[in-house]
């Protein structure tokens, strides 16, 4: 973030905001990341205040309103969505290895595995039952 601001800070912040997008969110390895990890809400924060230096609001603005007036989704639900991702790719996956640890650390060991973690974490965030959307979402991986 901070190199964004340096080295184009006297371009638009549309421009900025679209190098940032392009070159700076990439975040790798966040899909395996503990979503529920104290760490997330620090870097999640400092995200915001990034964004807000980026666009040059004040340090008053709410941090819900800088995500849609940035046009990127609030970080946190970034986070899920790539981590959801994954777990939809891992469990339709025709690697059996690679779909029978999957399945385990979801279903069987939930909280004590840190994909199963992240899908009870994305399941409660957003106010879904972790179950019945899960056992719904196999069906379909299972009849298509």
């Amino acid at each position: 973030m901070n190199n964004t601001l340096c080295h184009f800070c006297k371009c638009d912040p549309f421009v900025k905001s679209k190098l940032l997008r392009n070159f700076r969110c990439d975040f790798y390895g966040s899909c395996l990341r503990d979503l529920s990890h104290c760490s997330i809400a620090d870097f999640t924060a400092a995200w915001c205040k990034g964004l807000g230096r980026l666009w040059g609001f004040p340090y008053t603005t709410h941090s819900v309103l800088l995500a849609p007036l940035s046009r990127m989704l609030p970080l946190e639900f970034e986070l899920m969505c790539r981590s959801s991702n994954f777990m939809h790719k891992c469990l339709s996956s025709c690697n059996e290895l690679e779909n029978f640890v999957a399945r385990n650390g979801i279903f069987e060991q939930r909280m004590t595995s840190p994909i199963g973690r992240n899908a009870q974490w994305c399941c409660d965030s957003v106010g879904v039952s972790f179950y019945n959307n899960m056992i719904q979402s196999l069906l379909r991986l299972y009849y298509d």
